[in-house]
C-alpha cells in the first residue's frame, strides 16, 4: 500500500454528508464530523459486510500526490515522470461512517466506470453483469461516493448506513478554510460547478457560498438528453443530478452573468447588480454551435444543448410525427442522435463536413467503424458534404447539398460542437480565448499569463496543461472530467495558488452506437499510432491503444474499447506512460475478492 501523505492538514475534518438538495436560495445545516483515529496495522484490503454500530473505523486510504509547479512553456517540455501518475486517482474526502451502495438495474448499461473508481466495491462479472459490494465500511465510502458521482446513467446510489453523531462546525475562521475566503461565487450551475460547490463544504468551508446558474433548474445530466431523455426512457426529475447532502448556498438561477471585474472582485449581473467575491470557481461551461447560414428562427433547425432544446425537438419528432430528420454533424451528439431517431423508426440523413465519421475523436480507422455501424442501422451517412442553401417552405425543410441534391426533411437537428461560455468575461483581464486559460493547478490566468488572485475555474470552459500529457492547454467536455475538475478546483481555491496541487487526470468518456458501448480511456486524438491490441476491426469488439513519440519515449495517451469494458480497466492508469511496454499491462481479468452481495443485470443489446 502507498504510504504517500495526505496533501491537507491533519486538522482538516472529514464529512458525514446527508442525501437532498437544499431548498434554493435557503441556507441549510451542514455537519462537520472530526476524523476519526485510525487504528493500528493497515486497512483492510477486503470488504465484509459491517454491523454498524461498533464497526472499526480504519485509516483513510492515502491519494497521490502531485507537488505544485508553475506553467510549463511550449518550447521546454515538462518531463513527465511516470511515478507522479500512479494511481491515476483523484483526491477524495475521507468519510466518517460506513455506507450502503445499490444499482439500479435498469440505468446500469454496464459501462465499468464504478470499477474504475474503486474495484474493491465493483467489479464486472465474466458474463457482462456488475457485482458490488452493498455494505461498504467508511474507509472505501468515499470511493463508493465517487464511483456514484462519476456514473454515466447515475445508476448507482450511496446512503449512510447509520444516522450521524451530533454535528460539529468550526468557526467561521476555523482552520479548514483561509481566512481571506469569506465568500465563494460558483459562476456555473451545472455539473462542475456543483461538483466544486459539494467539495467546497466537505472540505470545510464555512463561509458564505453562492451558485449563480443562468439556467432555471438545478443541475442535471446532459449526455442523456440525445439518448434516454429524447427517447422518452428518462424524464426531466431523473437527469437532476443527486448530491451528497445540503450544500448550504444561495441558489441564484436564471441569473445572467454579464461581467467580471477581477481587480475589484465582483461580478455584473444582468440588470445592474454587483456580485462581490473573496474567492471565484468560474464553471460556465459551453453552447451549443451554430451554422450562420441556418435559419436562426425557424422552429424546424435546433440545437440540443440544453434540457429546453431536447424538450423541443422531442415535441417536433413525436407530436408532429417527423418521418425524415437530418443531423449535422459527426461527432458524438450527432452519431447518438441518429440512433435514437432509427430506433424510432424515422428516416436519418447524417451530413458531416469532414470523413469518417468520430474522425477528431477516434481516428480514422475506428471513425470507420462507427460510420458501418451507423450505415447498417439504415442511417444514410453524407459524408464530406456540406448544406449550400436552407428553405424553410412552412411544412418543412428544403435542403441544397453542395454536390447539388436536394433533401427535403421535416426537421433538422445541428450537432457541431460547442463554444466555451466566456463572452461575459470579455474587457475583464483574463484569457478567454478558446475556454478560461488555466495554470496546471486550475488557477485562472490573465492575459499576462500572471494567476488572477482568487480564480479557478473547472469543466468544459476551462483550458488548462495536464502535465500527464505535456504543457499544452487543452479543454475537456466530458461528464467524469466536470466531476473531477470541480473538486480539484476547489481544492486549489482553498490551498491557493503556492500549495495547490497540480491537475493531472485521465479523461474518460463513452458513447453507444446501435448497441454498441464504446468507452474511451485518455485522449485519442494525440496518438500518432493506432494498435488493435484486443479482439478485432472485423468483429467490432475490441481495444485500440494510441501512442505517440516523446522525448521520454513512446507514449501511451489513449485506450478505446468497442464492446469490451472488462477488458479496457487495465489501461486507465497506464496513461501517460512511457516507461512501460504493453506486454507488462496487468490483465483485466485477474480474481478480485469482492463478495457479491448485489448484482446489476446487463441490458440486453439494442439491434
Amino acid at each position: 500500500m502507498s504510504t504517500v501523505p495526505s496533501p491537507w492538514p491533519q486538522e482538516w475534518p472529514a464529512q458525514a454528508v446527508p442525501t437532498t438538495y437544499p431548498t434554493p436560495y435557503v441556507p441549510v445545516g451542514y455537519p462537520v464530523y472530526p476524523q476519526p483515529p485510525a487504528p493500528a496495522g493497515p486497512a483492510p484490503g477486503l470488504l465484509v459486510p459491517v454491523s454498524p454500530p461498533g464497526y472499526p473505523v480504519p485509516a483513510p486510504m492515502p491519494q497521490p500526490v502531485f507537488p505544485a509547479s508553475p506553467l510549463p512553456t511550449a518550447d521546454e517540455p515538462e518531463p513527465i515522470p511516470a511515478e507522479s501518475f500512479s494511481p491515476a486517482r483523484p483526491q477524495l474526502v475521507p468519510e466518517a461512517g460506513p455506507v450502503k451502495v445499490s444499482v439500479d438495474n435498469n440505468r446500469c448499461h454496464i459501462y465499468g466506470i464504478c470499477q474504475q473508481e474503486a474495484p474493491e466495491i465493483f467489479r464486472i462479472a465474466e458474463s457482462g453483469s456488475l457485482h458490488y459490494t452493498a455494505n461498504v465500511p467508511a474507509h472505501s465510502a468515499a470511493k463508493a461516493r465517487q464511483a456514484a458521482r462519476c456514473c454515466p446513467m447515475q445508476a448507482v446510489s450511496v446512503r449512510t448506513a447509520a444516522p450521524p453523531a451530533p454535528a460539529r462546525r468550526s468557526g467561521r475562521s476555523g482552520t479548514a478554510t483561509r481566512p481571506s475566503l469569506r465568500r465563494i461565487v460558483v459562476a456555473g450551475g451545472g455539473l462542475a460547478g456543483l461538483s466544486a460547490a459539494t467539495r467546497l463544504r466537505e472540505r470545510g468551508f464555512d463561509g458564505e457560498l453562492v451558485v449563480v446558474g443562468e439556467e432555471s433548474r438545478l443541475a442535471y445530466s446532459r449526455p442523456p438528453l440525445s439518448k434516454q431523455y429524447l427517447a422518452g426512457e428518462l424524464t426531466a426529475e431523473e437527469l437532476e443530478f443527486r448530491v451528497d447532502g445540503p450544500i448550504d448556498a444561495h441558489w441564484l438561477l436564471d441569473t445572467r452573468m454579464v461581467g467580471l471585474d477581477a481587480a475589484a472582485r465582483t461580478i455584473e449581473l444582468r440588470g445592474g447588480e454587483q456580485l462581490p467575491y473573496d474567492g471565484l470557481v468560474i464553471a460556465t461551461g459551453v453552447d451549443a454551435r451554430r451554422l450562420p447560414e441556418a435559419p436562426v428562427f425557424s422552429e424546424r433547425v435546433r440545437t440540443v444543448r440544453t434540457l429546453e432544446d431536447a424538450a423541443a425537438i422531442r415535441r417536433a419528432l413525436h407530436t408532429a410525427r417527423a418521418h425524415h430528420v437530418v443531423i449535422l454533424g459527426g461527432g458524438f451528439v450527432g452519431c447518438e442522435l441518429a440512433c435514437t431517431a432509427r430506433d424510432h423508426g424515422m428516416d436519418v440523413t447524417l451530413v458531416v463536413h469532414s470523413a469518417p465519421l468520430l474522425r477528431r475523436v477516434l481516428g480514422r480507422r475506428l471513425g470507420e467503424v462507427v460510420g458501418r455501424i451507423q450505415a447498417r442501422a439504415g442511417v444514410d451517412v453524407r459524408l464530406s458534404t456540406r448544406i449550400t442553401e436552407w428553405v424553410d417552405t412552412g411544412d418543412g425543410l428544403r435542403l441544397r447539398l453542395d454536390d447539388g441534391e436536394v433533401v427535403n426533411a421535416d426537421f433538422v437537428v445541428l450537432g457541431l460542437g460547442s463554444v466555451p461560455r466566456t463572452e461575459w468575461l470579455r474587457g475583464s483581464g483574463l484569457d478567454a480565448a478558446d475556454g478560461v486559460l488555466c495554470d496546471a493547478t486550475c488557477h485562472v490566468l490573465d492575459l499576462g499569463g500572471r494567476p488572477v488572485p482568487g480564480v479557478v475555474a473547472a469543466g468544459d470552459v476551462a483550458r488548462w496543461p495536464n502535465a500527464r500529457f505535456d504543457a499544452t492547454p487543452r479543454r475537456i467536455e466530458h461528464l467524469i472530467h466536470a466531476v473531477e475538475m470541480g473538486q480539484h478546483a476547489a481544492d486549489s481555491l482553498l490551498r491557493g495558488p503556492g500549495r495547490a496541487a497540480r491537475f493531472t487526470p485521465v479523461p474518460r468518456f463513452w458513447s453507444e452506437q446501435h448497441g454498441r458501448r464504446l468507452q474511451a480511456v485518455g485522449i485519442p486524438a494525440l496518438g500518432e499510432r493506432v494498435e488493435i491490441v484486443e479482439g478485432s476491426l472485423r468483429s467490432e469488439s475490441f481495444v485500440a491503444t494510441y501512442t505517440r513519440d516523446t522525448p521520454q519515449g513512446p507514449q501511451l495517451v489513449a485506450a478505446v474499447a468497442f464492446d469490451m469494458p472488462r477488458q479496457l480497466l487495465a489501461y486507465r492508469d497506464l496513461i501517460g506512460r512511457t516507461d512501460r511496454p504493453r506486454a507488462a499491462l496487468p490483465s483485466p481479468l485477474a480474481p478480485h475478492p469482492v463478495p457479491r452481495q448485489g448484482r446489476a443485470g446487463n441490458r440486453r443489446r439494442r439491434r
